[in-house]
C-alpha cells in the first residue's frame, strides 16, 4: 500500500519549483491513492477469504474425525474414560415459531453436504411463515450425513402458553428426545394436522432411539427482537426471557448458546442493538451470542 502513496519529501532549501499544474498533480495523486486503496482492499479480501477457507477446512476435518470424548481428552489431565460419554453428541435447537431453526439446520448441514454433492438438497423443510407448514415432528440430522458421532435436532416452535413450553422442555431435557416424536399445540390448524396424532398412534410400534440432550442452541429472530424493542411491545422478548431462564434448559451451570437469525434484514447498527438487548435480557456475555446472516452463501462455521 505504501508503494502507491509514498511521496518524496521536498526540502525547504530547494528553491526549484515544479512546472506541473497543481490541479493536474492533485488529480494524479488522487487516482494513485484510489488505485492503491482498491488494490489494498482486494488483497485484504483475498487474504481474509484464504484464511477463512483454511480455518473452515480445518474445523470440518476436526468435526468429521470427532468422537464423543475427544475434546475432553488431555484437558487438565482428564481422560475420556473418566466420563460417562454419550453414544452420539446431541444438539437441540429450541426457539419460537419462525425463528429460523430449520434454516439453521440447513446452514449447518450444507457446510458438509456440499462437499460430497454440490447439488445436494437442503435436508430440513423450511416453513414459509410461522403459522403453517411448520415443524411438527422432531427431526434428527446427523452431522455430517451418516455420521454416528454428532446429530442436531430440529424442533417445533413454542406454544403461546409458557406452561406448555416448560412441560415440553422438561420432558426433552430429563427424558430425552427421539426422531419422529410428534409435538402439536391446541392452536394448530385442525384441518391440516388433525389426522397426524391418530396416525402416530397407529404406528406407535415404530420406535427410535431416545437421545440424551448434550447441548442446547437457543434460536432467536433478530427482526422480531428489534420490532419488540421499537414498538415497546415486550411480548416476544418476555417469552424469550422466561424460556431462557427455565432451569431445565441449562446443562449443569451452562446456559444455552444464543443464535440470532435473519441478520440480512438488519443493518450493522441494528444487529448491535439486538445483541446489546439480548445481553441484558438473558444476562449472558456478548461472546455467547452469534449472529447468522441471511445470505445464502454465508456460513456460520
Amino acid at each position: 500500500f505504501a508503494e502507491y502513496v509514498a511521496v518524496s519529501p521536498i526540502s525547504d532549501d530547494d528553491e526549484s519549483c515544479c512546472v506541473c499544474d497543481d490541479d493536474e498533480v492533485d488529480a494524479i495523486r488522487c487516482r494513485q491513492l484510489r488505485e492503491a486503496k482498491e488494490h489494498f482492499n482486494r488483497q485484504l479480501r483475498e487474504a481474509k477469504e484464504f484464511h477463512f477457507n483454511r480455518q473452515l477446512r480445518e474445523v470440518k476435518e476436526l468435526i468429521r474425525r470427532y468422537k464423543p470424548g475427544d475434546w475432553v481428552e488431555g484437558v487438565g489431565g482428564a481422560k475420556a474414560g473418566h466420563f460417562l460419554l454419550p453414544e452420539i453428541t446431541t444438539l437441540l435447537l429450541v426457539g419460537p415459531r419462525g425463528s429460523g431453526k430449520s434454516t439453521l439446520v440447513n446452514r449447518i448441514t450444507r457446510v458438509f453436504d456440499k462437499d460430497d454433492d454440490p447439488f445436494a438438497p437442503d435436508r430440513a423443510q423450511v416453513s414459509c411463515n410461522s403459522t403453517s407448514n411448520r415443524t411438527i415432528f422432531l427431526h434428527e440430522y446427523p452431522i455430517p450425513r451418516n455420521s454416528s458421532a454428532i446429530c442436531i435436532y430440529d424442533t417445533c416452535g413454542w406454544s403461546n402458553d409458557p406452561k406448555k413450553n416448560f412441560k415440553m422442555l422438561h420432558q426433552w431435557m430429563t427424558k430425552g428426545i427421539s426422531h419422529g416424536e410428534t409435538i402439536m399445540w391446541d392452536n394448530d390448524e385442525g384441518n391440516k394436522t388433525g389426522g397426524i396424532k391418530p396416525l402416530g398412534r397407529q404406528y406407535s410400534f415404530l420406535r427410535y432411539i431416545t437421545r440424551k440432550v448434550n447441548f442446547v442452541i437457543f434460536v432467536v429472530d433478530g427482526v422480531a427482537v428489534l420490532e419488540s424493542i421499537d414498538s415497546n411491545n415486550k411480548g416476544y422478548t418476555e417469552i424469550l426471557h422466561q424460556t431462557f431462564m427455565y432451569p431445565f434448559l441449562s446443562i449443569g451451570d451452562d446456559k444455552p448458546v444464543v443464535v440470532v437469525t435473519h441478520g440480512d434484514r438488519l443493518s450493522i447498527q441494528q444487529c448491535a442493538h439486538v445483541q446489546n438487548e439480548l445481553t441484558e435480557l438473558l444476562n449472558i456475555p456478548a461472546q455467547q451470542i452469534y449472529a447468522i446472516p441471511g445470505v445464502v452463501d454465508s456460513l456460520l462455521m
